[in-house]
C-alpha cells in the first residue's frame, strides 16, 4: 500500500514538473525571439524598454548573472537595451527629456491553495524524496545484514557507490540546460536533494564499515568521513547552503563517532582548524552568515568538551593555539568580507538611557560584526577557562596575553569592531579573578628611637606567588593602558580606546587589591592608586590639545572618570566605613565642576554612574547597620546629600541652557534620599540604641512620622524647590509614608490602649501629643500649603488628621482617669461622661473654626461629631450613667445644641437691604446649593 501511495505521489510530481518545464521552455523561446528582434531594431523603443517579470527573473538568477542592462533614451537609433559598458560612452551625449515609462504588469494573484501546492511540489516533497532515498539505502543495508544476503565489504562498497552515484547525479542534473532554466526562474531543490542523499548514504556506509564490521581502521574511517565533510563543503559552492550545513554538521560529529582510544589534542585541533577554515571560506565567498553561526557553535563546543573529559597535562598549548587561530579566523569576515567601514550607530535612546554616553549604549551592527564580537566573547571565556585549568601557568598566561593583543590589533585595524578590545579586557579580569594566593600577614610597624611607629611602604613583604601575580597583573595593566593610549590617536573611536586605557588598569588594580588583601599599614597600595590617577590626569593634557577631533571629548571624559575612580580606590584603601562613602560621594561634585569648567557634557554619564553607585552603597547596603556611633550618620549622609545638591545646582545652571536633565533629577533625588535616611537612622539610633534593632515603640514611630512630614512641609514651603519634579513627587511620597505609618502603626498596631506603652504623666504634653496631636497639626499645615490636586483627595485628606486629633482627645481623657498606662479594663461614670463632654466641646470648636475660616469640610465634620455625641447620650448615657453625671450629660448636650442652633440662626440672617448679595465663587461641576447653603456661604466665605 505504501508503495502505491509513493508511486501516485511520484507520478503527480512528475506530471506537474513536466507541465511546468514545458511552460518555462515556451517562455524562454518567446523571450529569445523578442530579444533577437530588439537587437535587430524590429521592435519599437517602448517595447524594448518594457521588461516583463519573466525576463527579470531570468537575468537576476543566482546561477547565471548577466551584465546590467540600461535602457537608452527614446530618441536613439537602437531602441533595445545595451550593456552598462556601452552605456558609459553614451553618457557624454545630451540626454533628451525623460519619457514616462510604462508600469510593469502586476504578477497574477495566487491563492493560498496554489501557494501551498507550489511549495509542496517544488520544495518539501523534493527534500522528502531525498531523505527517503537516504533511508532506503540505510534500510537496504539493514535488510542485507538481517538476511545475510551480501558480505560486509560488498554492502559497504554498494553503499559508497550509491552515495557517490547520487552525488554525481545531483551535480550532473544541476549542469543540464533545462535544469539551469528551471533554476533561473525559481530555486531548484532537486540537485541538492540528490547530493544530500548521496552524502548521507556514503557517510553511513563509512561509519557502518567502521563501527559494525571493522573494515576500516579508526584513522582511515576518520579520514574518509572528514573527506566527505570537506567534499560537501566544496559542493555547497555549487549547490547551495544546505549542503554546506550538512557538511559542517558531519565534520563536527565525525570526531565523536570515530575514536582511536588515545585522544590527541594536536590532531583534533588541526582537523578542527581545517574544518573551521573551510566553513569560514564558504561564508566569505557566498555570504551565508547563518553558516558562520553554525561554525561558531561547532568550533566553540569542541574545546569545551575537551576541557571537561579528556584533558591532560600539556594540552594547554594546543588548546590555546587553536583558540587564538580560530579567534583570528572569525575576525576575518568583519575585517575583509565587508566593505562598509561606517562606525556602528548607537541604538535610539529613550528615558534614562539618554544620559548614558554613546560608548555605553547598545550598537546597531552589521551581521559580520555581530559574528566577530560574539566569537571573541565566546573564545575569551574559553581562554579564561584554559587559564583556570592550567592553574595560571606560564603557557596559559602567554596565550591570554596574545589573545588580548590580537583583540586590540584587530579592533584598531577595523574600528567597527573595536569593542573586542573591551572583551579582551574583561576576559583578562575573568582569568585573574580565581587566582589562589597565600595570605599576607601584617607585621608590627618598626619603631624609631623615641618609640614612635615608622610609616613604611611595605612592612611585611610578599611571597613569591603574590609577587608573580602582581607582575602578571601589572603587565596586563600596562598592555591595556599604554596600548589603548597609543591606539586612540587618529582613531575614529577615540572614546572607546581612552576608556580602555583608563578603566581596565583601574579595574585590574581593584581586583589585585581585593585578592591580595594587604595589611592596613601598607601605604604602597594607595600610593599606586594615586599614581594611576596622576597618569590619567597627565594623559588628558595631550588629548586636550586635539579636542576638535571626533570622540576627543568623550576620551577626556573617560580619563577624568578613571582618575576620579583611582582617587576613590585610594580612599577605599585608606578610609573605612562611612568616610569611604563620603570619599566616593565627593566625586560627584568634582565631576560636575569638571563638566562645567571643561564643557564636557559627556561627563554627565560618568556622574550618573558614580551617583548610582553611591546611592546603592548608602541606600540599600545592609552593612551600614553594623557601624558604631552617632556621628557617622550625620557626616556619612549629610555630606553626600550636600555634595549631590551642589553638583545638581552646577549642572542645572551649566552654560547652554540644557543643563536640567535626568542626571540633575537623579542627583536631587539622591540628596532627598540621603537627607531622609539621615533623619530616620539618627532617630532610630537614638531611640533603639542600635541600628540592628527593629522600631517597636510608639514614640520612635511618631518621631519618624514627624520628620517625614516636616521634610515634606519644607519642600512645599521653599519656593526654590517646590516646583521641581523631585520636590513634588518626593514630598508626596513622604506624606504617603507618614499617612501609612499613622494609619497602621499609630492608630492600630502601636495604640497604647492595647500596647501597654507608658504615655507620660503630664496632662497634655506627653507622648500622646507627640504621636497623635503633632502629626495631625503638621498634616493640616501641609494640606494648607500643598493641597492635593484632585477635588476628591482634597475632601478626603483632612479625615486622617481629624481622626488623629479625636484619638488624641480620647486617649488623653483615658490617661486622666487611668494613669500613664491605658490598657486597663475598668471605666468609671466620670470617665464615660468626660468622653461626651470632651467630644461635644471638640465638635463645637470644629463648627466655630469651620465657620470662621470658611472651611466647609470642617463644619460638616463638626456636625457629624455632634450627631454622634447625641446618639451616645441618648443610647448609652441615659441608661449607663447615674445621678449628677446623667443630669450633666443631658444638660451640657442641651446647651450645646441650643448654642449651635443660635449660631446657625445668626449665620442664616439675610443681608442688609440695598446690599446685593455677593455671588458665590464659581465651582466646576458643583451640585446646586440650597438657599440655606447660599446664605451660609455668603457669611463664611
Amino acid at each position: 500500500m505504501e508503495f502505491v501511495v509513493l508511486l501516485l505521489i511520484f507520478g503527480f510530481i512528475t506530471h506537474r514538473l513536466d507541465r511546468r518545464l514545458k511552460v518555462q521552455a515556451a517562455e524562454i523561446t518567446l523571450l529569445r525571439g523578442r530579444l533577437d528582434k530588439a537587437l535587430t531594431g524590429a521592435l519599437p523603443s517602448a517595447a524594448a524598454v518594457q521588461v516583463t517579470s519573466a525576463e527579470a527573473s531570468v537575468e537576476t538568477s543566482a546561477e547565471t548573472l548577466e551584465p546590467e542592462i540600461v535602457p537608452l533614451p527614446e530618441a536613439g537609433e537602437i531602441d533595445g537595451p545595451v550593456f552598462a559598458s556601452e552605456a558609459a560612452s553614451e553618457a557624454e551625449k545630451p540626454a533628451p527629456p525623460p519619457s514616462p515609462t510604462p508600469q510593469p504588469a502586476a504578477p497574477p494573484h495566487r491563492t493560498g491553495w496554489r501557494e501551498l501546492e507550489a511549495s509542496l511540489a517544488s520544495r518539501w516533497l523534493i527534500w522528502l524524496g531525498g531523505g527517503t532515498m537516504a533511508l532506503a539505502a540505510a534500510f537496504f543495508i539493514k535488510l542485507s545484514v538481517d538476511h545475510g544476503w551480501l558480505g560486509p565489504s560488498v554492502r559497504v562498497a554498494l553503499g559508497l557507490i550509491a552515495g557517490l552515484g547520487l552525488m554525481v547525479g545531483g551535480e550532473w542534473l544541476r549542469r543540464r540546460p533545462m535544469q539551469r532554466a528551471v533554476a533561473a526562474l525559481q530555486p531548484d531543490y532537486v540537485p541538492p536533494a540528490l547530493t544530500a542523499a548521496g552524502l548521507f548514504t556514503a557517510f553511513i556506509s563509512v561509519y557502518g564499515g567502521f563501527a559494525l564490521f571493522g573494515l576500516f581502521a579508526p584513522l582511515v574511517a576518520f579520514a574518509l568521513l572528514a573527506g566527505l565533510s570537506l567534499a560537501a563543503i566544496g559542493l555547497s559552492l555549487l549547490q547551495g547552503p544546505l549542503i554546506a550545513a550538512l557538511g559542517l554538521l558531519a565534520g563536527y560529529v565525525s570526531p565523536l563517532l570515530v575514536s582511536t582510544g588515545n585522544p590527541d589534542a594536536w590532531s583534533l585541533y588541526a582537523y578542527l582548524l581545517a574544518l573551521n577554515g573551510a566553513g569560514m571560506g564558504v561564508v566569505l565567498y557566498r555570504g551565508w552568515r547563518w553558516l558562520g553561526w553554525g561554525a561558531l557553535a561547532g568550533a566553540a563546543l569542541w574545546p569545551l568538551l575537551w576541557m571537561i573529559d579528556p584533558w591532560r597535562s600539556g594540552d594547554e598549548l594546543p588548546t590555546g593555539l587553536y583558540l587564538l587561530l580560530t579567534s583570528a579566523l572569525f575576525l576575518v569576515p568583519a575585517m575583509r568580507g565587508v566593505l562598509d567601514q561606517t562606525l556602528p550607530e548607537p541604538a535610539p535612546a529613550t528615558g534614562w538611557r539618554t544620559a548614558l554616553p554613546d560608548w555605553v549604549r547598545r550598537k546597531q551592527r552589521h551581521p559580520a560584526d555581530r559574528l566577530a564580537m560574539t566569537a571573541m566573547t565566546v573564545f575569551g571565556v574559553l581562554v579564561a577557562a584554559v587559564t583556570w585549568i592550567d592553574s595560571h601557568g606560564s603557557v596559559s598566561q602567554i596565550v591570554l596575553g596574545l589573545f588580548a593583543l590580537l583583540a586590540m590589533v584587530g579592533g584598531r585595524r577595523t574600528e567597527r569592531i573595536a569593542g573586542v578590545a573591551w572583551i579582551a579586557g574583561l576576559s583578562v579580569l575573568l582569568s585573574l579573578a580565581p587566582w589562589s594566593l597565600p595570605y599576607v600577614p601584617a607585621s608590627p610597624s618598626p619603631l624609631n628611637a623615641d618609640g614612635q611607629p615608622l610609616i613604611v611602604v611595605d612592612p611585611a613583604g610578599y611571597p613569591a606567588a603574590v609577587a608573580h601575580f602582581l607582575w602578571v597583573a601589572g603587565g596586563f595593566a600596562a598592555l591595556f593602558g599604554i596600548g589603548g593610549f597609543i591606539a586612540l590617536w587618529d582613531a575614529r573611536r577615540a572614546a572607546l580606546w581612552a576608556s580602555i586605557s583608563a578603566l581596565v588598569p583601574l579595574a585590574l588594580l581593584t581586583l589585585v587589591y581585593a585578592l591580595v588583601e594587604p595589611p592596613e599599614t601598607a601605604i604602597g597600595w594607595p600610593a599606586a592608586a594615586l599614581g594611576l590617577a596622576a597618569l590619567l590626569v597627565g594623559a588628558t593634557t595631550p588629548l586636550g590639545r586635539h579636542r576638535h577631533r571626533p570622540g576627543a571629548s568623550l576620551g577626556l571624559a573617560a580619563f577624568a572618570a578613571g582618575a576620579t575612580g583611582a582617587i576613590a580606590l585610594g580612599a577605599t584603601m585608606v578610609l573605612q566605613e562611612a568616610w569611604l562613602t563620603v570619599a566616593l560621594a565627593m566625586q560627584v561634585p568634582v565631576l560636575a565642576w569638571l563638566e562645567r569648567q571643561l564643557h564636557l557634557r559627556e561627563l554627565r554619564g560618568v556622574t550618573l554612574l558614580v551617583a548610582v553607585a553611591v546611592l546603592v552603597r548608602l541606600a540599600i547596603n545592609p552593612s551600614v547597620l553594623d557601624y558604631e556611633g552617632y556621628g557617622w550618620i550625620a557626616y556619612g549622609y549629610g555630606l553626600p546629600a550636600l555634595g549631590f545638591l551642589v553638583a545638581a545646582r552646577w549642572m542645572r545652571t551649566a552654560p547652554g541652557g540644557k543643563g536640567d536633565d535626568l542626571v540633575v533629577m537623579v542627583l536631587e533625588a539622591g540628596a532627598l534620599i540621603f537627607t531622609t535616611l539621615m533623619l530616620s537612622l539618627g532617630i532610630h539610633r537614638w531611640m533603639a540604641g542600635s541600628l540592628q534593632e527593629a522600631p517597636s515603640s510608639l514614640a520612635e514611630v511618631a518621631l519618624h512620622t514627624l520628620s517625614w512630614l516636616g521634610l515634606a512641609l519644607l519642600l512645599a514651603a521653599d519656593r526654590r524647590w517646590s516646583a521641581r519634579t523631585v520636590a513634588v513627587w518626593g514630598r508626596r511620597f513622604l506624606v504617603l509614608m507618614a499617612a501609612t505609618a499613622a494609619l497602621f502603626l499609630h492608630l492600630v498596631a502601636l495604640n497604647p490602649l492595647w500596647n501597654d506603652e507608658w504615655v507620660g504623666t503630664w496632662p497634655v504634653v506627653n507622648r500622646l501629643l507627640l504621636a497623635y496631636g503633632a502629626p495631625a497639626l503638621l498634616g493640616l499645615v501641609y494640606l494648607w500649603y500643598d493641597p492635593p490636586p484632585s477635588t476628591a483627595l482634597r475632601s478626603a485628606a483632612p479625615v486622617l488628621p481629624l481622626l488623629l486629633i479625636a484619638t488624641n482627645l480620647a486617649l488623653e481623657i483615658r490617661r486622666a482617669f487611668q494613669g500613664p498606662v491605658l490598657s486597663g479594663y475598668e471605666m468609671s461614670d466620670a470617665e464615660w461622661y468626660s468622653y461626651s463632654a470632651g467630644f461635644l466641646l471638640f465638635a463645637v470648636g470644629m463648627l466655630v473654626v469651620g465657620i470662621r475660616f470658611g472651611w466647609g469640610w470642617m463644619r460638616h465634620a463638626g456636625l457629624v461629631l455632634v450627631l454622634a455625641v447625641v446618639a451616645k447620650v441618648f443610647l448609652s448615657d441615659m441608661s449607663d450613667l447615674e445621678g449628677m453625671y446623667r443630669v450633666a450629660s443631658f444638660l451640657g448636650l442641651g446647651l450645646c445644641l441650643v448654642g449651635t442652633g443660635w449660631l446657625y440662626q445668626r449665620l442664616l440672617r439675610p443681608p442688609a437691604a440695598g446690599a446685593p448679595p455677593e455671588p458665590p465663587p464659581e465651582l466646576p461641576m458643583e451640585p446646586p446649593l440650597s438657599p440655606t447653603d447660599n446664605l451660609l456661604d455668603q457669611r463664611t466665605h
